[in-house]
């Protein structure tokens, strides 16, 4: 037997229907046709895919944020959208399965809560673990673009992989198709947002400044764009510029030593620490107090969207490695998204060991197209999905909706047919964001670091010297005063300074360095929750 223990009703309530013997459960939206589809439409569109046998096209076809449930009397079908925006977990307890879509709740329900000491070796050095897993050996956790059905066994199918077979080559035909996906996918967020006010959180970067853009050119009315981090932070001055000229109305929030205390002694804390986490992956802190300054202040209305500029810089080729014939993708994947505590060599080995058979069954390497390939996937399926979009969470969690228009399947879809290589770096990503938004509207302002591709002297110390190696360097740099580890912008530092301080944390066996900033300390934070012994 499946219970079905569906609780998180924050924002996006879940809605409950039934037809020909089965109940569907239904958060979300998705686009079809060009028709908007929520609660029964959404489901009756589902339910007569599957009993019509054509699930899988309709799930490639459905564009959208959304999380749906399907259970007749001997299966239960899980389905999630493209960018998991709604997570699920799913344990075996006895003879029965249990689903639900609270990690706390997924906790309590386990029987056995054996540590997957491999998820947890990944989540104390990435801060994420591969897709479908849990910090729990027995829990597990819905993939991105994928639908479960649970009958005598589990089994996990994909319906979608950001992989096309067209190539696009010509910058001229790229930039055309990019501005029509894009366009049109930001029409299709504000049908489903009607008139609410969006909220736009502005940094100096890139993503959020082509969605400012988007704003001015549908002519948006109700748009407020925020900043925050540490006074002269550079973030701020552009932030500011950015809205200043489109014209919409911009706040700042200040972050300090004192705002961060009050927040983690606050009971709040921990209650968000534990919504946010999933059992897999480290909760997303970075305007958490913009956000509840600006709701406190009331300048944030009651009913508002906020759209982050999450993820376009990785399509367009942000993460991408400028060399891969130097390094395995274990190594390269390892060097690049490993970088928080580091590991004891016996518990390291261990976790590339697992990591490199993980790899070599979900994405095989043949050539060079597969290794970039390879390497772009896992990115996606497991960094973005657990750990980026994820983030949202902070805004459910204060009371806003979110929507990520730039993860819209058309404009992924795009660029997804661009080779790689053409695509390292993000430099004809950057260049069709200038002449096709930023020029035009006025706010052509470069970032200092404006190439991602390294030097060829930056690469080569790159490829002898590993990230950890790197880091211990230039600590032994920075006590003889030869070198200065960057200022925090947004003040984490003092995070992670506060959370050892006061919740008295302790550096886990496993761990030979565990550096001194937030994201390792909210690491070991959020596994101090969960009591049960770490596994030696």
């Amino acid at each position: 037997m499946v219970h079905i223990l569906i609780e998180n009703n924050r924002i996006h309530s879940w809605s409950t229907h039934s037809q020909e013997k089965m109940i569907g459960y239904v958060k979300g939206y998705a686009f079809y046709q060009k028709e908007l589809l929520q609660g029964e439409l959404l489901f009756q569109t589902v339910q007569k895919a599957w009993n019509e046998m054509y699930l899988e096209q309709l799930l490639f076809d459905l564009n959208g944020q959304f999380c749906i449930i399907l259970q007749q009397e001997k299966q239960t079908i899980l389905i999630t959208d493209k960018i998991r925006s709604y997570p699920l977990f799913y344990l075996v307890t006895g003879d029965d399965y249990i689903v639900t879509d609270t990690g706390d709740t997924a906790y309590t329900s386990l029987s056995d809560r054996e540590w997957d000491k491999t998820a947890v070796l990944s989540y104390l050095s990435a801060g994420y673990m591969n897709a479908g897993y849990t910090l729990f050996s027995n829990c597990k956790i819905t993939p991105a673009s994928t639908y479960i059905v649970i009958d005598k066994e589990i089994a996990i199918k994909y319906y979608y992989t950001p992989i096309s077979l067209k190539q696009l080559t010509q910058p001229d035909i790229i930039f055309k198709r990019s501005k029509q996906a894009l366009e049109s996918a930001f029409c299709r967020m504000l049908e489903s947002i009607g008139n609410a006010t969006i909220i736009l959180p502005l940094s100096g970067g890139y993503d959020s400044r082509l969605l400012a853009c988007l704003c001015k050119q549908f002519n948006v009315p109700n748009v407020i764009c925020y900043t925050y981090g540490i006074k002269g932070s550079p973030e701020i001055n552009v932030s500011q510029m950015v809205a200043q000229q489109l014209g919409y109305p911009w706040y700042y929030v200040e972050y300090t030593k004192e705002k961060w205390e009050r927040l983690l002694k606050s009971n709040i804390f921990e209650e968000y620490m534990r919504y946010a986490g999933n059992l897999n992956t480290i909760p997303h802190l970075q305007d958490f107090l913009a956000i509840q300054e600006l709701k406190e202040k009331q300048i944030i209305p009651e009913k508002a969207v906020v759209i982050p500029g999450h993820t376009g810089d990785v399509i367009g080729g942000s993460h991408l490695p400028q060399h891969i014939q130097r390094k395995t993708i274990v190594s390269n994947l390892y060097d690049k998204y490993f970088t928080l505590n580091i590991l004891k060599s016996r518990e390291k080995k261990d976790l590339i060991n697992n990591f490199q058979l993980y790899i070599e069954k979900t994405y095989p390497v043949g050539n060079e197209q597969d290794y970039y390939q390879a390497f772009h996937l896992w990115g996606i399926q497991s960094r973005q999905t657990n750990f980026i979009i994820n983030s949202v969470r902070l805004y459910e969690f204060q009371g806003l909706d979110w929507r990520v228009p730039l993860w819209d399947d058309a404009f992924e879809q795009v660029w997804d047919a661009i080779p790689y290589k053409l695509r390292v770096g993000s430099t004809l990503y950057n260049k069709f964001l200038f002449d096709t938004y930023f020029m035009p509207f006025g706010v052509s302002f470069h970032k200092k670091k404006e190439n991602n591709i390294p030097s060829p002297f930056i690469q080569f110390i790159r490829n002898i010297i590993s990230n950890e190696d790197r880091y211990y360097i230039k600590r032994l740099l920075s006590q003889v005063h030869l070198y200065s580890f960057p200022k925090d912008i947004n003040a984490l530092d003092i995070v992670g300074e506060l959370l050892m301080k006061e919740k008295n944390l302790q550096k886990l066996p496993c761990i030979r360095t565990t550096k001194p900033n937030s994201m390792c300390m909210k690491a070991l934070y959020y596994l101090s929750l969960y009591p049960e012994s770490f596994p030696q």
